[in-house]
């Protein structure tokens, strides 16, 4: 149910299993969610498909197009704060690229906003359908 895309440079297939590691990791310790239900996505390209300020990223003092979309219900604004840095520090650690630092954007939504199986969350498993969010919206 949760899941992120990472897009990023092209990398070896050592780094991008340690990153599929330490995400996972990073993303799981902080939210208490099994790994087993994570899932992970990279969208590598070549430098020349990509830009940084107006310049490709493959131009000298560029650096590199790094995003991650970070898919996952309704999070507490301290369970986010913790998610931000553990993925940025397992994407540092993974990449051995310290000056590379991804864009995070969260991208969240209730349990009635997931199909799995061709049902809603909260019509296949009692658990997500007794869960709140941490906030109520205003009512119109």
């Amino acid at each position: 149910m949760p899941c992120i895309e990472v897009s990023l440079p092209k990398i070896n297939q050592e780094t991008r299993g340690a990153l599929a590691a330490g995400l996972t990791e990073a993303f799981c310790s902080s939210t208490g969610h099994p790994a087993e239900i994570f899932g992970l996505r990279f969208f590598e390209y070549d430098p020349t498909a990509a830009a940084t300020g107006g310049k490709l990223c493959d131009s000298p003092g560029v650096s590199p197009y790094l995003h991650m979309l970070v898919y996952c219900p309704r999070l507490k604004r301290s369970i986010k704060q913790k998610v931000g840095a553990a993925l940025t520090n397992a994407f540092t650690r993974a990449t051995k690229q310290p000056e590379w630092l991804p864009v995070i954007h969260i991208c969240e939504h209730p349990f009635d906003n997931i199909v799995v199986g061709g049902k809603l969350l909260t019509d296949a498993y009692e658990d997500c359908a007794k869960r709140s969010f941490y906030y109520e919206l205003p009512k119109d």
